[in-house]
């Protein structure tokens, strides 16, 4: 008997409160929030390094939890405790990196050790 896996998130403003898992982030998906950060900084050139870096943050979570909820809006995310937004950042940012980080089994043999250092 297999264990059912269980969605790790709930956000009230999300699937309305329903639990839900985060959609894989891709290089794709980066790109666009670049792109949108970038827009913002041509439309706005005065704007501080803070406020330059709370939009990047806002524009990441909100295309990732649009993939979960498109009903999900920027206005949903002034409801969030700081710690929380920049734990759901890091939690979609994160998403994509499982195949990069982590080795099938037997994927070791095909890493070569290094060599050992010679003692003088």
């Amino acid at each position: 008997m297999t264990k059912e896996k269980k969605p790790k998130y709930s956000l009230p403003f999300v699937n309305d409160g329903k639990p839900f898992e985060l959609e894989k982030w891709t290089v794709k998906k980066h790109k666009d929030v670049l792109k949108k950060a970038s827009e913002f900084e041509e439309k706005h050139p005065k704007a501080s390094e803070e406020e330059k870096d709370e939009f990047y943050q806002n524009a990441l979570i909100l295309r990732g939890l649009k993939d979960v909820d498109s009903s999900v809006t920027a206005d949903d995310l002034d409801e969030l405790h700081p710690a929380d937004k920049t734990a759901l950042f890091a939690a979609i940012y994160y998403q994509g990196r499982d195949g990069i980080l982590y080795q099938e089994k037997g994927d070791a043999a095909n890493f070569r050790k290094p060599k050992a250092k010679k003692n003088k």
